[in-house]
């Protein structure tokens, strides 16, 4: 008897014994479970914090909780890089023991980026340029010569998103012989590829944080719960098998997900990836009666591309009124308009509208794109032994986030199908006309080609043309020639004025006659250039000295010297020319075009329609000439600008009548420089507008102060007017207001304009002309008889009075026909009304020969030369009281 309790006692201590062993290595299992489930929840925490979180900063705090809950981080901190500035910050930074970092550092400074030099020691910077995991020892920090105290064990991981290092992961430890695991590092490497997935969402996706805050709170209960049932499991046996099932429903909706994933590919249409959800659902929990509905393409309404139900048919449609903010009439429809999952029990809510037949439980959970809600997933139930709970709708809002990710992606990828089948089908279709396809593809291929090197108006080459065929002429082998091309730099001298005063339409044209007469000029081998508006090249091939480019030169000159014909305008032009010759092997493209600009620049100021060779000197020259633009243009606007005034005289009274107003530049460093030098620059670049306003505003500043002063508030003052100025239209308009500005007698204020302008354009001239006359000006015709036929403008022009050039009277003693001419002319306009100015007079004998024949006024040297202001003042003054006419 005592042999079979001695037996029976040591089978229960063997039995004792292996359940003690298997009870270990349940726990063992459940330890490796709860670490495991550890990892998993805290990814999912990690996705959560990253929609659900209110900043980046909470942020920070939720990870590292996360991270502290995986292993020892309490000594913590994320540092960023910010490849654009080299930068680096720590938006988060918690250190116990680092206590010596001044108020700039980390610890006190989260918001400010650092430069990445400062840290460029550091391992946390190793960690972000080698996008390594770094981990160091006591021994190790100290050799790197960091900052503040040395921890006892370091790890750094860099978060990487995709191929971008976003920044580092640290945690470190000062506890005494404290060492991170090898297991710690393969966790930190795993987690932190989540944390730099998160961040990345979180960094992109934080204004969206309201729509995730109960996603947030969801999620959260849900780990509550799951916690409370890991710190259960270490109690009693009971709890272990409710972990498994917990662990086998999680590996049930990986698997799930995993299926959905694999439907994108393998399901045929839509309906077979919804039908296929519906089973993977119906895994997971009482899913009988389901139903997808997918908002409309106009967003008007919710479609129901698939519904399974036991006891109802497929709806229609839903529409959905926006403007209507009261509560919705349908669950579905509140889902989707809300963007939030509801679990509906029939016996605790009856006032809730359901689609179809009343449920006794009913489940539905929004399907988003990023933020944006399209539909929605519901599962429904009539039995009341299947009344879906909160789990279910755990599970739910987990598949649906890959439902509706997988609905997405099949619908791109059978519009990515659907597009190859049409694709396919057009190609097929067009199969028969691909040969006539080919052809018409090289045609227009070739005319591209011929547009890009092609001026669209003229069809002549380009600029572009212009510089890859000099540049693959001139890298050729070099000569012996002295030259062997030449480039001829056109633009035409009076185009602008066509322009603007006939419209572009006619500029247009007039510039396709001149590219003809340019082409009539070339020989067999030269190339005619539009290199843009009014500017012309020509690429002259073997020529062997300049008289050959002079020769074409004078050429095109004598072209453009007859009117062009266009639309019943006879317009006439000449051109600038500039000649660069150039020697193969030895010149460049740019060069050449560059030199051949200056020389056409040199000739225009030389007095236009003519050529120009270019040499050393000419560069420098227009250098000198550019500088001068600029320093006028800053001239403008300044005390460098002044008036001196020419008196008038009436020649049988010896009174002096009126000023004409002479413009004249006191440069800062070169001195004074003549109008002769600068006026033909402010004509050239436009900027005689602006000098014309200012000369309008000096006079009248000019003649506010005469009108002060009795010996000169009855003078009168004649301001020049150029042609430019009179066809930009707004010259008159700028005179009125100036005259009111400064309160003077418009009568008190003449303008003089030159003959050019009646023939540049006759119908602007004679507006500008009738505008002034209304404020109650008198207009000059300034410079008469110098090379144009006048006398029939005499009559067409109510002109108050005429400045017979000086020209005429100078030369009265080398030929008498200009004292007949002088004759008729007072005739003329004696008969007209008018009065004459004789300008130049120089001697006595010229003065009284202008009295003779019947000139009432007149100007020059021999009264007085032109002066500033406080001059004219005095010399006014003083002439009251003398009586003779010599300056």
């Amino acid at each position: 008897m005592k042999n079979e309790t001695t037996l029976t006692e040591k089978d229960l201590c063997e039995e004792i014994k292996d359940l003690k062993v298997r009870n270990a290595e349940l726990e063992k299992a459940a330890r490796r479970f709860t670490a495991a489930k550890k990892l998993q929840n805290a990814l999912f925490r990690i996705v959560d914090i990253a929609n659900s979180t209110a900043d980046l900063y909470e942020f920070y705090c939720e990870l590292h909780n996360i991270v502290s809950e995986l292993t020892s981080a309490k000594n913590f901190f994320i540092a960023l890089y910010h490849q654009d500035v080299n930068g680096l910050s720590f938006p988060y930074y918690e250190d116990d023991e680092d206590n010596e970092q001044g108020k700039d550092e980390p610890l006190h400074n989260k918001e400010k980026i650092h430069s990445a030099e400062k840290y460029q020691a550091s391992p946390t910077m190793q960690v972000i340029t080698q996008g390594k995991l770094l981990h160091l020892n006591a021994q190790q920090i100290a050799q790197m010569g960091g900052k503040g105290r040395n921890a006892e064990d370091w790890i750094g991981v860099p978060l990487i998103q995709g191929d971008k290092v976003l920044g580092a992961l640290v945690v470190q430890s000062y506890a005494p012989g404290f060492s991170y695991s090898k297991r710690d590092e393969n966790l930190l490497t795993y987690v932190s590829q989540h944390i730099a997935t998160g961040l990345s969402r979180k960094q992109s996706a934080e204004a969206l944080k309201d729509a995730h805050k109960k996603l947030q709170q969801n999620n959260l209960e849900l780990e509550n719960r799951v916690q409370e049932r890991t710190n259960e499991l270490n109690q009693i046996n009971l709890m272990l098998a409710n972990e498994v099932k917990v662990r086998r429903t999680s590996e049930k909706i990986q698997k799930a997900l995993f299926k959905i994933t694999d439907l994108v590919s393998t399901a045929t249409s839509l309906n077979d990836l919804f039908e296929g959800v519906h089973r993977t659902i119906s895994e997971l929990m009482y899913a009988e009666n389901a139903f997808i509905a997918i908002v409309s393409k106009d967003k008007d309404a919710l479609e129901f591309p698939y519904f399974a139900d036991q006891h109802d048919a497929r709806p229609g449609i839903i529409q959905l009124d926006s403007e209507n903010d009261s509560e919705p009439s349908s669950l579905t429809v509140k889902v989707f308009q809300t963007g939030e999952p509801i679990l509906f029990e029939r016996s605790k809510d009856k006032k809730r509208e359901v689609l179809g037949p009343e449920p006794i439980s009913w489940l539905g959970v929004p399907l988003k794109d990023q933020a944006a809600t399209f539909g929605v997933i519901v599962v429904q139930s009539y039995d009341k032994n299947h009344i879906h709970s909160n789990q279910n709708l755990s599970v739910l809002i987990t598949i649906a986030k890959q439902v509706a990710t997988a609905i997405l992606r099949k619908k791109d990828a059978d519009a990515l199908k659907q597009a190859h089948e049409n694709l396919e089908r057009r190609v097929k279709e067009r199969t028969s006309v691909l040969e006539k396809t080919i052809v018409k593809r090289r045609k227009i291929e070739k005319q591209l080609e011929h547009e890009s090197l092609h001026d669209a108006l003229t069809q002549l080459p380009n600029r572009k043309y212009l510089t890859e065929q000099l540049k693959i002429v001139l890298e050729g082998e070099l000569t012996e020639s002295s030259c062997d091309i030449a480039l001829l730099f056109l633009d035409l001298d009076r185009f602008k004025i066509i322009n603007d005063s006939l419209g572009h339409h006619i500029g247009d044209l007039f510039l396709v006659e001149v590219a003809k007469r340019l082409t009539s000029c070339m020989r067999d081998n030269d190339v005619v250039v539009r290199l843009g508006g009014d500017e012309f090249c020509i690429l002259m091939s073997d020529v062997r000295s300049e008289k050959v480019a002079i020769r074409l030169a004078e050429r095109v000159l004598n072209q453009l010297r007859s009117p062009v014909e266009v639309e019943q305008h006879s317009l006439i032009t000449s051109a600038s020319i500039g000649v660069r010759l150039a020697k193969v092997g030895k010149d460049n493209a740019v060069q050449v075009i560059g030199d051949a600009d200056s020389a056409m620049y040199q000739a225009k100021h030389d007095g236009k329609n003519r050529y120009c060779l270019f040499d050393a000197n000419i560069k420098k020259i227009v250098s000198k000439r550019l500088q001068l633009e600029q320093d006028l243009r800053n001239a403008i606007g300044t005390d460098q600008l002044s008036l001196y005034y020419q008196p008038i005289l009436e020649l049988f009274t010896n009174s002096i009548v009126g000023l004409e107003a002479l413009i004249r530049w006191e440069h800062p460093t070169e001195g004074f420089i003549s109008p002769v030098e600068f006026i033909p620059i402010a004509e050239e670049t436009g900027l005689i507008q602006e000098v014309g306003e200012k000369v309008v505003e000096m006079a009248c500043q000019s003649l506010h102060e005469f009108s002060q002063i009795s010996a000169t508030e009855s003078l009168y003052v004649n301001v020049n007017i150029s042609a430019i100025q009179i066809l930009s239209r707004t010259s008159d308009e700028s005179i009125r207001k100036l005259i009111a500005k400064y309160k003077i007698d418009p009568s008190k204020l003449n303008a003089e304009i030159t003959e050019s302008i009646l023939v540049e354009d006759f119908k602007a001239a004679i507006q500008f002309v009738q505008e002034l006359k209304t404020i109650g000006m008198k207009v000059f015709l300034d410079d008469f008889g110098t090379g144009y036929s006048s006398l029939s403008y005499l009559h067409q022009f109510p002109f108050d009075l005429i400045k017979l050039d000086q020209s005429f009277i100078q030369s009265t003693s080398e030929n008498n026909s200009n004292i007949t001419l002088i004759e008729s002319i007072g005739f003329l306009a004696t008969n007209l009304g008018m009065d004459i100015v004789v300008e130049g007079i120089e001697t006595e004998a010229q003065m009284m020969l202008a009295q003779n024949l019947n000139c009432r006024f007149g100007q020059g040297y021999l009264f007085a030369k032109p002066m500033p202001k406080h001059q004219l003042i005095k010399f006014v003054q003083e002439y009251a009281t003398s009586t003779s006419f010599i300056n």
